[in-house]
């Protein structure tokens, strides 16, 4: 006799959902985004006949249903991926270095960090500090994430996207009606020219108070967040804080520097590093975390 068993992807995404306490925590986990985890959810409960969930403003409650359906579910999917892990040693994880400049790391990288391992778990990531200069290749790096103009020494550049400069501010720091009149202005070495090229652009004659002169944009960031003054960074840096209202944007409109751009840098185009450059891609085609 057939078993009597729901879809199995509506079983996942509930127990997901319910273990995690969100749709969009269970979708990370799941590697699906999370309007499929909702309809997965949906579909069990017309299947069933019952609500497992109460779906409340900024809240997923259980339902006495689902509270009574959630623990077993969970018992059931641990004992079979104990069982697996018991009949199929885990295949030996491959290592794949990737020199990361800190910002590029803190505020991009590590969010989205989590999709790849759920993706690719035989993939281990190690991600190493790289300066502005960071040459891939040297010192066990097999790639490396670069900004600026493609071209370096002959290496293979896969272009990730162009630099959006957008200034911002801690939400304190924008109290004024005109915020960037008479404010620090937070500037990266090295990159000096961010602030005239963003001003040219936006034909917006700047009157600062002072000027700021940070290492790298990772510091430039932090300091808007502390609220030393403003920053003007590339928005895809920034667009997590910005959303959580961490940071506010002073003008929304985007200054691009001619040719400058994030580029995923490499030699030897190797297992690994073919699964870490098409999920890359596929972030930087998706929506912001």
């Amino acid at each position: 006799m057939s078993r009597r068993l729901p879809p199995l992807g509506g079983l996942r995404a509930f127990e997901a959902a319910a273990r995690l306490g969100s749709f969009v925590a269970a979708a990370d986990e799941l590697g699906v985004t999370a309007g499929a985890v909702s309809q997965q959810v949906k579909g069990l409960e017309e299947r069933l006949g019952l609500a497992l969930f109460e779906r409340r403003p900024q809240a997923l409650v259980l339902t006495a249903a689902g509270c009574e359906y959630a623990p077993t579910l969970k018992a059931a999917f641990d004992a079979i991926e104990a069982a697996t892990r018991r009949l199929v040693p885990p295949a030996e994880r491959v290592r794949l270095a990737a020199a990361v400049p800190a910002s590029f790391a803190t505020f991009w990288l590590l969010p989205r960090l989590a999709r790849f391992e759920a993706h690719h778990p035989g993939v281990e990531l190690a991600i190493q500090s790289a300066s502005r200069r960071a040459d891939p290749g040297l010192d066990g790096a097999d790639a490396a994430i670069r900004q600026g103009r493609a071209g370096w020494r002959e290496r293979a550049c896969l272009y990730l996207w162009s630099e959006a400069l957008v200034p911002v501010s801690s939400p304190a720091a924008a109290g004024a009606d005109d915020p960037l009149d008479g404010a620090t202005l937070l500037a990266t070495e090295g990159v000096p020219d961010r602030w005239a090229v963003w001003s040219a652009a936006m034909d917006r004659p700047l009157r600062p108070r002072r000027r700021l002169m940070l290492a790298d944009d990772g510091l430039v960031i932090q300091a808007a967040l502390n609220g030393l003054g403003a920053a003007l960074v590339d928005r895809h840096l920034v667009e997590p804080a910005l959303r959580e209202g961490r940071l506010v944007l002073l003008d929304a409109r985007p200054a691009w520097r001619p040719g400058t751009a994030w580029y995923l840098v490499h030699d030897e185009r190797t297992r690994p590093l073919a699964a870490f450059a098409d999920w890359l891609l596929d972030e930087c085609a998706g929506p912001m975390p």
